[in-house]
């Protein structure tokens, strides 16, 4: 495995940001920086072993600085929506910041995602840490948190969150890229499966209710191959919330933490296809319905909706306010340990 550093550029506050490089045997590479401890970029054979970036990014520091998309991003405390900005532990109400509305997403102003981590190098891949301090954002606690980002010579990117808290707290961590396996356009040929037979039911804000629905005979059933934009436009009141598939769904057979697979997508004219694997309870189907990017991004693209697909491995949205659904707080002396895995192939 190479690795590659190179300096690029300050962040908010005059930090070093770093750009990291893995280039695996085969030539296919990815690209992370310190900065949010995002991931830049994944470049990866199509069926005739043309080599294209999968990952939607920017082609330097300043994209980041300017997105309000999330782009590659590692998100925190609390990945999605947390309904009125408001929850609860040990009979405690926490009033934390609204950014969406009246809700919190993706944990308030300013998160993790906007943050410059430490990185460590290592043999095959890069880690990053940072301390989100307690009141920051209204959160409790002093959370420290860890990613280790990990690149193999079969093309699969794992990617393992770690949090430690000294008080009481919700987490729930991912990454936010998003995927176009042909590089570039529409994704709405791209086939997705899901591993799933039951999503999560959304009110007005895109808010999580606590309720389960099948997804027979929905606009959200993903149990067999299917286009992405075969029923996007159906006429149905959660599609037209979001604009577009914006929903949670609840992973099958998820037991104590164990790796189950969570989706499979593939694009039939590259040919190139991708899966993922997870820890988590949940997975999030996100459509880039409202997707913008102030500065061009990758190939001088300004990027628009129904561009790239997001597949959020997490707890679900709202939990914190869920009593029904699996706890997210997480308790000192207590590890939060989740992992995603990418394997990135042809089909």
């Amino acid at each position: 495995m190479e690795l590659k550093t190179t300096d690029w550029g300050k962040g908010p506050f005059g930090e070093d940001v770093k750009l990291f490089t893995l280039v695996n045997k085969t030539g296919a590479a990815v690209s992370l920086t310190n900065y949010g401890a995002t991931w830049v970029s994944a470049i990866v054979p199509d069926k005739n072993g043309k080599m294209d970036d999968v990952v939607l990014g920017f082609p330097d520091l300043q994209g980041y600085l300017k997105d309000s998309c999330y782009i590659g991003a590692t998100i925190g405390r609390y990945a999605n929506r947390i309904g009125d900005a408001k929850f609860t532990v040990d009979g405690m109400t926490y009033f934390i910041v609204a950014n969406a509305g009246k809700h919190c997403l993706h944990g308030g102003y300013r998160g993790l995602s906007f943050k410059v981590w430490k990185s460590h190098e290592e043999s095959d891949g890069v880690s990053f840490s940072t301390i989100s301090y307690t009141t920051e954002n209204g959160f409790p606690g002093d959370l420290e948190v860890n990613v280790r980002y990990r690149w193999s010579d079969d093309n699969k990117l794992t990617i393992e969150f770690k949090a430690e808290t000294s008080m009481p707290t919700p987490v729930s961590l991912t990454n936010h890229a998003y995927f176009n396996l042909a590089g570039e356009g529409k994704i709405l040929n791209q086939q997705l499966k899901i591993n799933s037979e039951y999503y999560l039911p959304m009110v007005s804000g895109c808010i999580v209710c606590g309720k389960k629905n099948h997804v027979k005979g929905t606009p959200f059933d993903f149990t067999a191959f299917k286009a992405i934009g075969e029923d996007i436009d159906k006429d149905d009141e959660q599609l037209t919330l979001c604009k577009g598939y914006d929903e949670s769904f609840v992973i099958k057979d998820v037991d104590d933490g164990l790796m189950q697979t969570v989706a499979e997508a593939f694009d039939p004219e590259s040919g190139r296809s991708l899966a993922m694997r997870s820890t988590f309870p949940t997975v999030h189907l996100y459509t880039a319905n409202f997707l913008s990017s102030e500065l061009p991004g990758k190939k001088g693209v300004v990027y628009g909706e129904r561009e790239a697909f997001c597949l959020e491995a997490q707890f679900s949205p709202n939990s914190p306010n869920l009593p029904d659904f699996p706890s997210t707080i997480l308790r000192p002396g207590k590890v939060f340990n989740h992992v995603i895995e990418v394997q990135f192939g042809l089909r």
